[in-house]
């Protein structure tokens, strides 16, 4: 059974299924910006398998892991794909590990939609902070995820994406009138900020 993710009038998320694997590669593949970027090549033939069957390191501890699949409500079409880590590192911390949007939606403010929603959602499943990593390199991603409210709280080099090393930039956003110091005494490892 699927999990529920979130919904408006014009897309849905629900947790990505095993059958779906070929779709989600085509995706990737018709998509590749992304990969070009960060991994230094387009995606590979195994990328989607891995990415559906990746799972945050059991010591980071997460009470869930959902794989969403973002799609168009009239035509189904894949618009995004969504990986989310529940109460990873602390409780009520929603972390988003993936979160890549379809080439063609880019400057039309689909990404904040999805955002905005993806947030409400995450609120209301007790979200007290909303967390992500996101490479420096992706000037754009980055400069988005600030005008979203993210604050930067960590940087840590040697992170390895394909055949690239990149400084992988940790930010968070306090939500439900929580606060940036409450999410540092919650989550030590994020504490040294260099930003």
């Amino acid at each position: 059974m699927r999990s529920p993710g979130f919904k408006t009038d014009e897309f849905f998320a629900c947790e990505a299924e095993r059958e779906e694997i070929a779709e989600i590669q085509a995706f990737f593949e018709s998509n590749a910006e992304y990969w070009l970027l960060t991994h230094g090549h387009r995606p590979l033939a195994d990328d989607a398998t891995k990415s559906f069957d990746w799972r945050p390191p059991t010591e980071m501890g997460y009470s869930e892991h959902l794989w969403l699949l973002v799609r168009h409500t009239s035509t189904r079409e894949i618009l995004a794909q969504v990986d989310v880590a529940a109460d990873l590192l602390a409780k009520g911390v929603y972390h988003l590990g993936f979160f890549m949007t379809a080439t063609r939606t880019h400057g039309s403010g689909f990404a904040q939609r999805l955002h905005e929603a993806y947030e409400q959602w995450a609120i209301d499943r007790s979200a007290r902070w909303l967390r992500l990593g996101v490479v420096e390199v992706n000037s754009r991603a980055v400069a988005f995820w600030r005008r979203l409210g993210y604050l930067e709280v960590q940087r840590r080099d040697g992170y390895i994406l394909g055949d690239r090393s990149h400084v992988l930039i940790t930010m968070v956003k306090p939500v439900r009138g929580e606060t940036l110091k409450n999410y540092l005494d919650a989550v030590p490892r994020d504490r040294n900020a260099s930003a």
